[in-house]
């Protein structure tokens, strides 16, 4: 009796330990670099990689093979970027905001931010022929619903940036991934918005 008791712990031990050295989206057990390392070290930054790599495969299972490779190409110089911000981060949380930022560009997967059965437009053609732009234009479209409130410059702001969209989609010069570049670059900006409005606000609640 005693055996199986130790022997149950142990197992329980032995399968915690596994789970954390798993728990990043790469295995810590084989952490390499100074980077790996510093995610593997920190749970919060661990917790992050996790969700980012789950988005990320999630993301790629609904796309077309050139639609994957696109993304592939485009992750990794993220990594590339991600390596440099976790060097040099010298603003409070801004390893995390970095991580949540690209966590939310991803994930969860999503369908235009309109009704593509409903696409009258060239632009909104476009974007409905292409499993990662309808992503692109849901998770934008999400975020934005987030701003609570959004004062009339916002909103202005929202559909000037609809009328440069329109305009990349209709020109030969911007590919597709010219224009999943110009979703994130307007994603990571509503991001922002909504992470400092909502820090502010629990700072207020807290003083």
């Amino acid at each position: 009796m005693k055996y199986n008791i130790s022997f149950n712990i142990l197992l329980s031990l032995t399968l915690l330990a596994s789970n954390s050295l798993m728990a990043a989206s790469f295995n810590c057990g084989k952490a390499a670099t100074e980077i790996e390392h510093l995610i593997c070290d920190d749970p919060i930054l661990n917790d992050a990689d996790s969700k980012l790599g789950k988005a990320y495969k999630k993301l790629r299972r609904v796309l077309s093979k050139a639609e994957t490779k696109l993304l592939v190409e485009e992750q990794r110089s993220w990594l590339e970027k991600r390596d440099l911000e976790l060097i040099n981060c010298s603003e409070l949380d801004c390893e995390v905001r970095f991580y949540e930022i690209r966590i939310k560009q991803l994930g969860p997967v999503a369908k235009a931010g309109f009704n593509c059965k409903k696409a009258k437009t060239s632009p909104e053609k476009k974007i409905c022929a292409s499993r990662l732009l309808k992503h692109a234009d849901g998770r934008l479209n999400s975020l934005y619903k987030l701003v609570k409130q959004p004062s009339p410059e916002f909103i202005q702001q929202q559909r000037d940036w609809i009328a440069v969209r329109n305009s990349r989609l209709n020109s030969s010069d911007c590919d597709k991934k010219c224009v999943w570049q110009f979703y994130q670059e307007r994603t990571e900006a509503l991001i922002n918005q909504v992470y400092f409005k909502t820090a502010i606000h629990n700072l207020e609640e807290d003083l």
